[in-house]
Parts: C-alpha cells; structure tokens; sequence
C-alpha cells in the first residue's frame, strides 16, 4: 500500500519529465545533426527527434510501471500464518479490502490465491524491476546529455546544458554538466536497491517470505529519491537546454555518412568509394556527387532535403 501511494506522487512526475523532453522535441524540430551508432558518424536525424525519442522513453517506463503498480493492487490480507485463513472470522477478508480501498482510493482486490500472495512476493519484485528500467533510461538519457553537451571547445558541443553552479573548484567560468550527473547518482542507487529487492525476492522458503521489511525500505527509498529529484532535473536541466545551430549544421554537413543515401542510386560498394574519398580529401559527398557527373545540383538537393533524410519525406 505505502508502495503504490508513493507511486501516485512519482507518476505526475514522469508524465512532466516526458512532457518538457517533448517540448524541446517541437523546438529542436527544425535542426538537423549528424546522427551516431557506434560513436561513428550516421545519417542525419533531426535534434527534436532524439528528445521525441527520449519523451517516449520515459512514457515507456511509465506503462512498465503501471503493469507492475497494477500487481501490487493483489493483499493477501486475510491469509492468516500460511495462507490457509485459519481462525479468520468470515468476511473479514472482504470486508478489509472493501475498506482499504475507501480509505486509500486504489483499486485493490483479494489475491487470487492466498497461499501465493503469502510465498512469493513476486510483484514486489515487478515493482523494483521497472524502477530499475526506469532508471536504465534516465542513466542512458543523462548521458546522451553530457555527452551532447561535452566541450564546449574540444567536445561535441552539440546543446548546452543550463548552468547551475559558477564555476568548477579550480577552473573558472567551466560548467558541469552536474545536474545529469546528480540524475545518474539517483538512478545508481535504483539499481542498487533493485538488486538487493531481487535477492529478498527469492529469499522466500516454503509459506512466507520473511524479508518484506528490505524490500518496503528500498521500494520506498526508490520511489523517493525519484520523486523528489526529477522536478529539479526536468526544471533545472531539461527546459533550459539550448542547440548549438552552427555546430549541429557543420557536423551535419561534413559527415561522410550522407554517402549512404546514394545507395538506390549507386549502389553500395559506389557509394562507398565515394564515401572513402570523401573523408580522405575531406570534401564533402555533395562535392564529388555533382563533380562526377552522378547527379545534378537539383538532383543533390532533392536527395539531401531534411524531411527525406529524417525519414519524414
């Protein structure tokens, strides 16, 4: 119960977080970047779709969250020591649950089977486990941050990431990326408190599992810590990012990658080449397409045109 009260405080959260992601994906629309898979080059994306991607990311962990939420809604409250009821008066199992769900609003029910809801504490564990998806996503999320953000001079220097302190210990004026950092140290103590969870799920023996007090503290900790820092992110970091328009327009424009839209045209191992030549004279696969005659400077557009390189042509 006092899990899925917590729940209803972290829920409202997530949904703002997604929200404000979404809003720079509708700002970022119009600006294209080099896209990255391996830390190499890739075809363009537009930086709105990256932060789209990351809305739904969290919009994801919420319906994960939801399913485990909805697990936890199952009290084997009326079980009595084993499971079996014994000296349980009649309709005492009914009746608590009938005013349980006065008094706290949520849609609770009886266990399926009293025995189970006393072994196994399985949906304690679904709870935890999304908790820790969750915060996969954050951890993947908070990087792509920093990373984007690095520099600014011999970083990608991509976005910048609003600054919240003056200035680093020694060195003046330099700005950490420290709210994303403070998001990772929040989102390792998740996977940390998962971990122990998982443990004293599977710690049950025979009619009961004795370690609910363990698994109470850490889902509890985790829905806090997650709660209470997710404002400050989504406040102090994600609504105040900026683009960095020219940096994202130079690597767009420089990346040998938008060889790879030739392929229809010249097929693979051409476009390859081409691509070849490109990063060893450093001019760009616009120049050498039209230089050799493969297409026209209309016919170099219309392939390269925003929406058909992002997928929305």
């Amino acid at each position: 119960l006092s899990a899925l009260d917590r729940w209803t405080d972290l829920l409202p959260v997530l949904e703002e977080l997604a929200d404000a992601f979404d809003a720079k994906g509708r700002e970022f629309h119009p600006l294209i970047k080099a896209g990255r898979t391996h830390l190499q080059d890739a075809t363009p994306v537009r930086l709105g779709q990256e932060f789209r991607a990351y809305a739904e990311a969290i919009r994801r962990s919420v319906r994960l969250l939801q399913a485990a939420a909805d697990e936890l809604c199952d009290l084997a409250i009326g079980g009595s020591a084993v499971g079996t009821g014994l000296n349980v008066p009649a309709g005492y199992r009914e009746a608590m649950i009938d005013e349980l769900k006065v008094l706290t609003g949520l849609p609770l029910r009886s266990a399926a089977d009293l025995r189970e809801g006393m072994q196994s504490r399985q949906a304690a564990g679904a709870m935890s486990a999304a908790l820790r998806s969750l915060a996969l996503e954050l951890t993947r999320i908070a990087n792509d941050l920093r990373l984007l953000s690095s520099g600014p001079a011999t970083g990608l220097a991509e976005i910048e990431l609003p600054a919240v302190q003056p200035g680093s210990s020694i060195m003046p004026a330099k700005v950490n990326p420290v709210m994303a950092e403070c998001l990772n140290m929040v989102a390792f103590q998740v996977i940390g408190n998962d971990t122990a969870v998982a443990c004293a799920v599977q710690a049950g023996q025979l009619e009961l599992n004795v370690m609910m007090p363990l698994m109470a503290h850490n889902l509890l900790q985790s829905l806090a810590i997650l709660t209470n820092f997710l404002p400050v992110f989504t406040e102090k970091c994600v609504r105040g990012i900026r683009a960095n328009e020219d940096r994202l327009r130079g690597y767009a424009e420089r990346t040998a990658a938008l060889g790879t839209i030739l392929n229809p045209v010249t097929g693979y191992m051409r476009a390859a080449e081409l691509i070849k030549e490109s990063l060893a004279t450093g001019r760009s696969i616009r120049e050498l397409v039209v230089e050799k005659g493969i297409l026209d400077e209309p016919g170099i557009d219309a392939l390269l045109a925003p929406d058909k390189l992002t997928g929305e042509g």
